[in-house]
């Protein structure tokens, strides 16, 4: 980890990893807040449980959103930097009401792209990564429960994994655990291949179908499964879709595709990915984004106790919504 100073006058003091980046904000929102929640707040009618949803006019509201200077100059400086992974701390958005923090987090959200509703049931654009108690679902979620959280990129099982995802931390765990995990997929390709076997592997998983279960709290209903098939790198091998679980039970939906050979694979890269490739490790404070490139990063968590963790969560596609091929769109499937 290296440190050094930047000339940007709303981000300063960085440390960087790799392609992963810490900064701390060096401005004030002042006016241009209340700005970006009227905007938000005339454009909603209903902020469905404060979650939002993806606005049926929502390149417009986009344009009107980066007239506002604060909001241009934090897009401009998040979108030029050529990093996979960023932590802004100190946002500025700690002393809000829920629903105000979470109009200025989708206002964010929209200068950098189009957010994207979450699953098919709530539409909820913002999603609560925090513990659920009596949650029902027979394949629960990694933001359903205290834990950690295997890596993963999000949406691995729909067919338009959103390019981006944003992470915003309401509280973090007050038990010592709870770390945000980020491995670069460079790193995973590249430990991955040490060895002929790592090799094989690769290129199976370049070109086989893999199946994926959509989880229950995404799907349409519990009783009916649901397959994505796909495979595990794309781009030319330089992106991944990975959720392991998601894999297992959607080999054990299909046995038939379960082959020795795939089995094997993905076991080795399961290994490289938990246990050897290189990370980004950090306990992240309160009031902190974090920015993240959903294709050529993994994302996770270290374990935790503490029931009161409590981010928020919103996935950015490049495709407005209206054209998205998925349930993440504005229209019906």
């Amino acid at each position: 980890m290296r440190q050094f100073t930047t000339g940007d006058p709303m981000f300063s003091s960085i440390e960087q990893s790799g392609n992963i980046a810490i900064v701390k904000t060096n401005f004030a929102w002042g006016d241009d807040l209340a700005r970006i929640i009227g905007i938000v707040e005339r454009h909603f009618d209903d902020f469905n449980g404060n979650g939002f949803y993806p606005h049926p006019d929502e390149e417009a509201l986009q344009q009107e959103l980066l007239q506002v200077d604060k909001l241009r100059n934090f897009s401009q400086q998040l979108g030029q930097r050529k990093l996979r992974g960023l932590a802004i701390t100190g946002l500025g958005l700690g002393g809000l009401s829920e629903a105000h923090r979470n109009a200025v987090l989708y206002a964010i959200a929209l200068t950098q792209g189009f957010p994207t509703s979450t699953d098919q049931r709530t539409k909820r654009v913002a999603w609560d990564i925090r513990a659920r108690a009596g949650v029902q679902s027979k394949f629960v979620t990694f933001s359903e429960r205290t834990g950690n959280a295997d890596m993963h990129t999000d949406s691995s099982f729909y067919p338009m994994p959103e390019e981006q995802f944003m992470l915003y931390v309401v509280a973090s765990a007050r038990c010592n655990g709870g770390e945000s995990l980020l491995i670069d997929v460079e790193d995973i390709v590249a430990e991955l291949c040490k060895s002929p076997e790592g090799s094989a592997a690769y290129r199976l998983l370049r070109e086989a179908q893999v199946p994926f279960r959509v989880p229950s709290v995404y799907a349409a209903d519990d009783e009916h499964v649901e397959l994505f098939f796909a495979p595990v790198f794309h781009n030319e091998g330089r992106a991944m879709r990975w959720r392991y679980d998601s894999i297992e039970k959607g080999l054990a939906a299909r046995p038939d595709l379960a082959t020795p050979a795939l089995v094997a694979a993905l076991r080795l890269l399961n290994d490289v990915i938990e246990q050897r490739a290189p990370r980004f490790v950090r306990q992240l404070p309160d009031d902190t984004l974090l920015w993240a490139d959903n294709h050529r990063t993994l994302h996770g968590r270290a374990m935790y106790t503490d029931p009161g963790r409590h981010l928020i969560r919103i996935r950015i596609s490049s495709t407005p919504n209206a054209h998205r091929v998925g349930p993440s769109g504005v229209a019906a499937d």
